[in-house]
């Protein structure tokens, strides 16, 4: 009797923590933004894989190694693209004029939206520069991350 609880309890167990863990699923299961989102900024690039995270969120990689995070609605959340310029559009376009002016020969390689500021990471040459810049919602440059 005392194996039988043990097992049952062990099933039980596995079974609440596979449901609560990050799972793959489909990309036709993106949020229609976020599917809005990728095939305006990412035409063309296949999707490797999508992980719906424990909070609802996404994972999204695609094949040229881009990593685009989206809230449970399909907003976006972070766009990391390695070594690559970010595309723009989906952001002020203050922040590409103030990296342009104050950092030339660099690009915007990873762009994070979160409690209404933009973290933006900069690369030169494909090298990332461990430099982040906070922007506030509307573009404006509040300062460095420490």
């Amino acid at each position: 009797m005392k194996k039988l609880f043990v097992i049952i309890m062990s099933v039980v167990a596995l079974t609440a923590f596979v449901s609560c863990s990050d799972k793959p699923v489909p990309a036709d299961k993106l949020p229609a933004k976020a599917k809005t989102f990728l095939s305006s900024y990412f035409p063309g690039i296949d999707i490797v894989s999508v992980i719906k995270e424990q909070d609802g969120d996404y994972d999204v990689d695609l094949i040229d190694g881009t990593d685009v995070d989206f809230r449970s609605n399909g907003d976006w959340k972070k766009v990391d693209c390695e070594d690559r310029p970010v595309p723009v559009g989906f952001f002020p376009a203050s922040i590409s004029t103030y990296v342009t002016d104050n950092y030339p020969g660099a690009f915007i390689e990873e762009i994070e939206f979160e409690n209404n500021r933009y973290k933006v990471g900069l690369s030169v040459l494909g090298v990332d520069t461990d430099v982040d810049l906070i922007f506030d919602k509307n573009g404006n440059f509040i300062g460095l991350d420490d």
